[in-house]
């Protein structure tokens, strides 16, 4: 961390507006897209980083220094969006854990070609539940426990919703 995050730091623990300012203009950019990967809209995504910041301001004090800054607000942004999605109440499919991943004839990865364009269309044209475990497996690298423990649901459905969605997300991009 650089000396003057860490003077933004110490100015926002002694509640100095401007310290606050400062640091939301250095990290607004990227927990917005954090933000905007898990809930899947700019304006809910808007909120949610604005939350963020305040769930930051307010529990700085928290933050212990020899953890990295940008990784733990960075967490409470993942945990904040999460909590818009679950408002509102995505399904999640629970599957007994002897679940076997049918068949399929749908296109493999490999015969695909797609850009980074077509997956951010594609991913948000995911139903929130999948986008929100696609999300957090692949662009926040949570694995698929901490993933469960999250979002309070068995790994195993998990696992199933993850397979689920990147069969759903390869759909809409071979579809296009």
């Amino acid at each position: 961390m650089n000396e003057t995050t860490e003077q933004l730091i110490e100015g926002c623990r002694r509640g100095k507006r401007n310290a606050q300012l400062a640091l939301y203009k250095q990290f607004a950019q990227r927990l917005y897209i954090a933000c905007l990967r898990i809930v899947g809209n700019t304006s809910d995504a808007e909120e949610a980083m604005q939350d963020s910041f305040l769930k930051i301001f307010t529990r700085i004090d928290q933050y212990k220094d020899n953890l990295c800054f940008e990784a733990w607000m960075h967490r409470i942004a993942v945990h904040t969006a999460i909590d818009y999605v679950r408002r509102q109440t995505p399904e999640w499919d629970e599957l007994s854990d002897n679940y076997a991943d049918p068949g399929s004839d749908e296109p493999s990865e490999d015969d695909i070609q797609y850009s980074v364009k077509q997956v951010k269309e594609a991913t948000a044209k995911l139903p929130a539940g999948y986008r929100v475990i696609l999300s957090l497996y692949l662009f926040e690298g949570y694995d698929m426990e901490e993933i469960a423990s999250i979002l309070n649901i068995q790994p195993p459905s998990v696992r199933s919703q993850y397979l689920r969605a990147k069969r759903k997300l390869l759909e809409i991009i071979s579809a296009n």
